[in-house]
């Protein structure tokens, strides 16, 4: 336990230092900037609007964390083998993966948390400056909740980018093959969710129905653009969908990782 929190405690210092991290940081700040300039481009919905660019930009900067600093790390760790710093008794390979990813999502959380303050301060400005016909359906602290569900889901993309980053030969495959699953992740559960609808259902052949209906119990009952709409336009997300939001994610984080330990402990370094 104590090497795995000193892994995570240099894993959060390497990251930290990093001026990609840093843009990260400044970029979520001034994202609110962009909506409020994005958003004087509509004549209606103008606060919707916002939330709705805030909520895309700050998904895609964090997936970006992702990609071009959390494979960079373990490119430059496996790839490199500069792993073998850390892998020397009394490290065991469980202690330093389980480091690295305990770390790697500290840094993300505190990315959340500036998504948080900048979404809130947009949320704020827009019930201050706006009409109330511009500001329906917005609340104060709709950034704290779309900060907190995104949170989770992005725990399980970086899960699932830290399988695949243990198993690829290189950083090129790493890259290539994350982005791809990343890909899938975002276009998958919209389209399976639109083939579900019952309107469609009646023009698909049973088979066809069935696959689609099983393959539908695999992904989560909201994406991150389910998320963001009804929070823009002011649909209450119930209970019941946010308790299965953060157990799926759960579910799939912890899954991923399990499965990441699993082939870097039987991996030829």
């Amino acid at each position: 336990m104590n090497t795995t929190i000193e892994i995570s405690r240099i894993t959060i210092l390497e990251i930290i230092r990093m001026r990609i991290f840093q843009f990260f940081a400044v970029a979520i700040l001034i994202t609110p900037i962009i909506a409020l300039v994005f958003s004087n481009i509509f004549i209606f919905d103008i606060g919707k609007v916002r939330i709705d660019v805030f909520a895309a930009a700050t998904r895609l900067l964090i997936t970006c964390y992702i990609l071009f600093v959390a494979i960079t790390l373990m490119g430059r760790d496996i790839g490199q083998k500069t792993c073998y710093q850390f892998l020397m008794p009394p490290v065991s390979r469980h202690a330093y993966l389980t480091g690295r990813f305990a770390g790697l999502t500290l840094c993300m959380l505190m990315l959340m948390v500036v998504t948080m303050i900048s979404g809130e301060l947009l949320i704020a400005l827009t019930l201050a400056e706006t009409t109330e016909i511009y500001r329906h359906g917005i609340t104060q602290g709709q950034g704290f909740t779309l900060a907190i569900l995104s949170f989770f889901q992005h725990i399980s993309t970086l899960a699932m980018v830290m399988m695949i980053c243990v198993w690829a030969t290189g950083l090129a495959e790493m890259l290539v093959f994350s982005i791809a699953a990343i890909f899938l992740t975002w276009t998958l559960p919209p389209i399976i969710h639109a083939l579900q609808n019952q309107e469609v259902m009646q023009h698909v052949p049973p088979l066809i129905s069935s696959l689609t209906n099983s393959i539908g119990y695999i992904f989560p009952q909201l994406n991150g653009g389910d998320i963001a709409v009804a929070l823009a336009h002011g649909v209450n997300i119930s209970s019941r969908d946010i308790f299965l939001h953060f157990t799926e994610h759960f579910s799939y984080a912890l899954m991923m990782f399990v499965l990441a330990l699993i082939i870097f402990s039987r991996r030829d370094l």
